[in-house]
């Protein structure tokens, strides 16, 4: 999924991934080979970088110690799904955000790391309305996590559709995990002096980017 934006003093490529497609890594390789970008702009943050980077992870006991069991709980519990559903497709998750990185030693660019602190935005989780947890509780057990449902096809019709579902299901963690996100995300790309940017970012984070992004 990529998207493009171009303005006087500005040539924007957009690369929408899934965090666990083989695809999507070869994807941003080639874009980034093709198109020797100035600077990349990768959903990552400096801590979760160096996590991927180094394949250290924090126990789930010292996470408690440090941050409650609150967050500990909905730490785990992410990390356990990617975990899962990159065990099935065969990739670990986040490859396609160090692939850009690496690949931009390659072509002497810059790399800028625009998400959001990640201990925010699960702080943020901790306090999800109690109906909408019951409600993604529910879902989850009546609906597991399936090969069959993640392998779905990276075109626009299909991601609009699962955020719609995300947004429908529980608007606060849409919110958050979504909207918010896409906000810091864009401010961050325009803040970046290079002209000729990609960006490489989940593929339901790129319509509400394009939307933020003016110059």
């Amino acid at each position: 999924m990529i998207e493009k934006i171009i303005t006087e003093d500005k040539e924007i490529t957009l690369i929408g991934t899934a965090h666990v497609f083989k695809e999507s890594v070869d994807e941003v390789k080639d874009v980034i080979l093709s198109e020797k970008p100035e600077a990349v702009c990768i959903e990552l943050d400096i801590k979760r970088y160096y996590g991927l980077l180094t394949g250290q992870r924090m126990s789930f006991v010292d996470i408690v110690k440090m941050k409650g069991i609150k967050f500990g709980i909905i730490a785990g519990f992410l990390e356990y799904i990617e975990r899962k559903i990159g065990e099935d497709m065969g990739i670990f998750p986040g490859k396609e955000m160090i692939t850009a990185a690496q690949y931009c030693k390659d072509i002497n660019a810059r790399v800028y790391l625009i998400d959001r602190d990640a201990e925010i935005t699960i702080e943020k989780m901790t306090k999800m309305p109690f109906k909408e947890k019951l409600k993604l509780v529910k879902t989850l057990i009546l609906s597991p996590f399936q090969k069959e449902k993640i392998s779905i096809d990276l075109n626009k019709e299909n991601i609009e559709f699962l955020i719609n579902e995300l947004k429908k299901l529980s608007p606060y963690l849409y919110n958050v995990l979504i909207d918010e996100r896409d906000q810091f995300m864009a401010e961050r790309i325009k803040q970046v002096e290079e002209n000729r940017i990609v960006v490489v970012v989940g593929a339901g984070h790129v319509k509400g980017i394009l939307k933020r992004i003016t110059f």
